[in-house]
């Protein structure tokens, strides 16, 4: 089995492209609208939404705009590799993008919010 993509809530478009595109350097590929019928059969909203297809490198998100938020807190997230993560947390200043650092122990992890709340997991690779 192999991941095909990775579905996201972002509230605006604009801070969607900012975050993922400007920041993160993913390329959007495609953008698209899902009929309120479709919502309402998927995901129980009946209204249409816009969807913006991000992606590179393997990895491929498709970010849903709309205002809906799930309940604090919200665990969801998924993880990437990066080749710095010191480049990238530095990057994350002048895009205003949160940096959360966790530690315990020995054991330090890294994760990203975007603007929408999103949690985006940062890994060092080998």
């Amino acid at each position: 089995m192999q991941l095909n993509h990775v579905g996201i809530i972002n509230k605006s478009e604009e801070q969607a492209l900012k975050f993922y595109v400007d920041f993160l350097g993913l390329e959007k590929t495609k953008e698209s609208f899902l009929a309120p019928e479709l919502s309402d059969q998927l995901f129980s909203v009946s209204k249409e939404l816009k969807i913006l297809v991000v992606e590179n490198e393997g990895l491929k998100i498709e970010v849903f705009i709309s205002d809906f938020q799930p309940e604090n807190p919200n665990f969801t997230h998924f993880a990437v590799m990066v080749d710095s993560l010191s480049e990238l947390t530095e990057r994350a200043k002048q895009f205003d993008a949160e940096v959360i650092i966790g530690k315990h122990k020995d054991k330090t992890v890294y994760f990203l919010k975007d603007f929408s709340g999103n949690l985006i997991e940062v890994k060092q690779k080998p």
